[in-house]
């Protein structure tokens, strides 16, 4: 293809997209009398026919059931607002005094990449489109090289004229996601000129040193794939798969990265290897993916709490919103095909660490005083900016776990304490995506509930009472088969269904209950013991300091996170080569789990839904379609 037709594509794929400005949205009107309901959105001024928003009873925030759609429409103050003029996010949030975001080389294919994916995906989830969206898809294809087919970054104060493999890996996934949300022949050419380039270069042994075309990128390539029958992207896959796997091993033998190694990195190429696995008929292969995941858990928590990198010589342990993304990804991936065990794991990340990591009350960050912008730096309003981003370190009880700096860029950049990385802003809504999509699945006239949120279908409405009451309903919207997962935390026997006022006796059948064929109309109402528990764990790098917490649950909600004796101020990071300010205990920036408001044992409210309408899923329904090539 020549650059100047490939440049006409771009032009076309540009056509559709309308310039939103990247300014914040419009403010919200929330009506309030006392005929409300507080169930209600509160968006109406007067009741809608149906009864489903109008005014709320009070301003305060009342108990509602767990929706993911929530956490979604939170992330668009942040995907909106924590952009420059031009719509360019910002990489760095530093903890300075004021605090200061900063561009860097991430903004233009890495963090940018991200972030248009997750907008996609949150209005997937919620119905609301991010002005923000068409921005960035607008950028993106205007950074794609006609010559190479490659996103390259621009040469600028703070960033090189490269194209970098992983803005390539991200970028990749973006554009399907796009093209599977919408799709559209020249955005399809734009695609298969990036996957022919990238495996030409592969070919010629041009690949950038180890990191390029490494293991990041087999998920993106996976997705072109099945989405657009992309024979290179499949080809580039295969090699890929064989040089992390053989011939230049990321894992160890005994299945585990022991040696060390970025979590989030491993994790999604880990993700990306199940895929291909599946995608190709590999047992072999898809067993080693399944037991690095069982050695991921291991170095988990129950509740999501996951470290940034294997093996850290010293006592700072943080947990990574793109770690926790890419271990649900992995999760959901394997329980959707042969390892349901993993439900229980998801369900728990979800209701905790990553419910946690999402920003809210930044008063830590200080204000500027009427600080003007510069082309690198903004000041403005960042805590409300911020609002609705996810944590780049947090510690089980802070959203920041250590003071740490940037070690590379510019004078300019150096010597502060990075309070967020924008690349977990885009993560997190992923992550949520990623278990909203799959909560619940209808195939084949069967309807299987696998996760305790709510979820709404075109074929019926989930309502999870957790952590208030111990209680599921599946109104049905047409006749089907119901299955419904037993809690982790829950004996079978415990378990109680009825529909109509009539007993429903389940069959336990592994980890489910089979709840029989029920007609349109039917609501079943699933019960079981929601007692409290405590857990005691600990966490920290082989060798040094260990900080432990006694957590309290209720069903799979941590209610409170008790630190026992970690009010340590500092500790010693590797990165720093010296002690820094630490926060494991009572004391330090953004308190995770103040969770107060979840205690009570009180009817919730319904919170409004977005119907799923069953695509963008990259998670299920992997296995392989007839006559695909041999694994190498």
């Amino acid at each position: 293809m020549s650059p100047k037709l490939f440049a006409s594509l771009i032009s076309a794929a540009l056509l559709g997209v309308a310039t939103a400005a990247a300014a914040a949205p419009a403010p919200v009107t929330f009506y309030v009398s006392t005929h409300g309901n507080d169930a209600w959105p509160g968006r109406l001024a007067a009741p809608n026919e149906a009864r489903t928003d109008g005014h709320l009873a009070s301003l305060a925030e009342p108990p509602r059931t767990f929706a993911l759609e929530n956490f979604a429409r939170r992330s668009l103050n942040y995907l909106n607002r924590m952009v420059d003029t031009n719509g360019l996010p910002y990489f760095n949030i530093f903890w300075t005094d004021p605090a200061e975001a900063a561009h860097d080389w991430p903004d233009f294919g890495d963090v940018m990449a991200r972030q248009f994916q997750a907008a996609i995906m949150a209005r997937r989830m919620t119905g609301e489109r991010a002005p923000i969206e068409a921005v960035w898809r607008r950028k993106l294809l205007e950074l794609i090289d006609p010559e190479t087919g490659l996103l390259t970054r621009p040469q600028t104060g703070f960033s090189q004229k490269v194209a970098d493999p992983g803005d390539q890996a991200l970028t990749l996934y973006a554009l399907v996601t796009a093209y599977e949300d919408a799709p559209e022949e020249s955005l399809k050419q734009v695609i298969l000129k990036m996957t022919a380039s990238l495996l030409a270069r592969a070919g010629q042994g041009n690949g950038g040193g180890d990191g390029f075309l490494s293991g990041f990128i087999i998920k993106s390539l996976m997705a072109s794939a099945r989405v657009l029958h992309d024979q290179n992207a499949l080809k580039l896959a295969r090699k890929q798969v064989r040089r992390v796997f053989v011939e230049s091993p990321l894992f160890s033998p005994d299945n585990t990265f022991r040696h060390g190694g970025h979590v989030h990195g491993n994790l999604r190429t880990l993700v990306g290897a199940a895929d291909y696995a599946l995608y190709v008929g590999d047992p072999v292969l898809f067993s080693r993916v399944d037991a690095l995941y069982r050695y991921v858990r291991s170095e988990a928590t129950s509740f999501g709490f996951l470290p940034e990198v294997i093996g850290r010589q010293g006592d700072v342990v943080a947990t990574e919103t793109c770690a926790l993304m890419d271990y649900i990804g992995l999760a959901v991936t394997l329980a959707n095909h042969g390892h349901p065990e993993y439900w229980g794991d998801v369900e728990r990340v979800v209701r905790n660490q990553l419910a946690e990591s999402q920003a809210a009350g930044l008063s830590w960050l200080k204000p500027a005083a009427g600080k003007a912008d510069t082309g690198q730096f903004t000041w403005r309003d960042l805590a409300a900016r911020l609002e609705g981003g996810y944590a780049g370190w947090s510690s089980p009880t802070h959203f920041l776990a250590a003071c740490e700096t940037l070690h590379w860029g510019g004078p300019e950049l150096r010597g502060k304490t990075r309070a967020f990385q924008n690349c977990c802003g885009g993560s997190g809504t992923h992550g949520f995506f990623i278990a909203w999509k799959n909560a619940a699945s209808f195939e084949n006239g069967a309807l299987s509930v696998h996760l305790h949120f709510d979820k709404l279908l075109p074929q019926a409405e989930i309502r999870g009472c957790q952590p208030f009451q111990g209680r599921l309903t599946v109104a049905l919207k047409e006749d089907c088969v119901v299955r419904v997962r037993i809690p982790d935390f829950v004996e079978p026997g415990a378990l109680k269904v009825e529909a109509g006022g009539a007993q429903v006796p389940p069959k336990v059948w592994g980890n489910y209950a089979e709840l029989g064929r029920h007609p349109r109309g039917t609501t079943l109402t699933i019960t079981y013991p929601l007692a409290p528990r405590t857990e005691d764990v600990q966490i920290g790098n082989p060798g040094f300091r260990h900080y432990r917490y006694r957590v309290h649950w209720r069903g799979d909600t941590v209610m409170a996170m008790e630190p026992l004796g970690n009010d340590y101020s500092t500790g010693y990071s590797d990165f720093e080569k010296k002690e820094v300010p630490v926060f494991y205990g009572k004391e330090g920036p953004g308190p995770l789990y103040q969770r107060a408001a979840l205690l009570g044992t009180s009817e919730p409210g319904l919170t409004p839904l977005h119907v799923d309408d069953a695509k963008l899923n990259f998670w299920a329904r992997l296995e392989a379609p007839p006559a695909q090539p041999p694994s190498p």
